[in-house]
């Protein structure tokens, strides 16, 4: 077992839900969410997505009236066609395998299938705090071009490589329109004050529900992983009788990003008035 966590990140231990479930791939890409909330929400914003979309496919498979909205600067046609022809030149240098060209086209012809659908708009777009130029965009303009209302249930993932940091206080304007928040905080060997700040302003308004750490990268020496994913609910969903989860990962629910390394264990210390 991995050594216990101090005292300090006693803040983060997630109330138990028996309606958790595994959305997306059996890897990176997939995220544990309360089913509940899912199955009530209509929409979800996803911050960076990547050529790995399981998460929002499954997430249009609870309802055929959901939409999806996705900002990813990261990818987008030109960039798959960029790669496909840097794979081409390294094949006739002999440095790449034709099976590497066919898992790119397969991949691209994949993606171009998925932002095509009716219910997914697809935004080449890296969302920001601020708006420095035009390939950025912020949580304000995003609701005022989707005309997003307060009626709508909002789903948010957030996996930005640790700009997450620079859109919490976004987050908190319009946080009565948002159930649910899926995200992924990075690099605390050099921002656990950023982030031990981020989460407690979300949890003003948010409750952890979940946690798991990113086995993509390794832990501080205090125990506590560089990146970690939690997922929040809204308050009004969570009694604060509710038992305490201490130990993660949980079997069958969560699954090691690298599917080659082992998970990487989160053991917090046992406070028996929190049950």
């Amino acid at each position: 077992m991995n050594k216990v966590l101090p005292l300090e990140y006693n803040f983060l231990i997630p109330y138990a839900q028996e309606t958790l479930t595994r959305m997306g791939t059996n890897k990176d890409g997939g995220y544990v969410v309360d089913e509940k909330l899912i199955n009530n929400s209509n929409i979800l914003i996803s911050f960076g997505m990547g050529d790995e979309f399981s998460f929002e496919e499954d997430f249009l498979k609870k309802n055929q009236k959901n939409k999806v909205f996705i900002f990813d600067y990261s990818i987008n046609h030109k960039i798959y066609i960029q790669n496909i022809f840097r794979i081409v030149r390294r094949i006739f240098k002999l440095k790449r395998k034709y099976n590497d060209l066919i898992m790119m086209l397969n991949t691209f012809k994949n993606f171009r299938k998925f932002i095509n659908k009716d219910n997914v708009k697809f935004f080449s777009k890296k969302i920001s705090n601020k708006i420095a130029n035009k390939n950025e965009i912020n949580l304000k303009r995003i609701f005022d071009l989707q005309k997003i209302n307060n009626n709508e249930n909002i789903n948010l993932k957030i996996d930005i490589e640790g700009d997450e940091y620079k859109i919490i206080d976004d987050i908190l304007i319009y946080q009565n329109q948002i159930s649910q928040i899926v995200m992924e905080f990075h690099d605390m060997h050099i921002k656990k004050k950023e982030f031990f700040e981020s989460v407690k302003k979300l949890q003003k308004f948010f409750t952890i529900i979940h946690l798991h750490a990113n086995n993509y990268n390794k832990c501080n020496d205090d125990g506590f992983p560089i990146n970690v994913e939690i997922t929040f609910c809204k308050n009004e969903y969570i009694s604060q009788t509710e038992k305490r989860s201490y130990d993660f990962p949980i079997k069958n629910l969560d699954h090691p990003n690298n599917p080659n390394l082992a998970d990487i264990e989160i053991n917090f210390q046992k406070d028996r008035s929190l049950n």
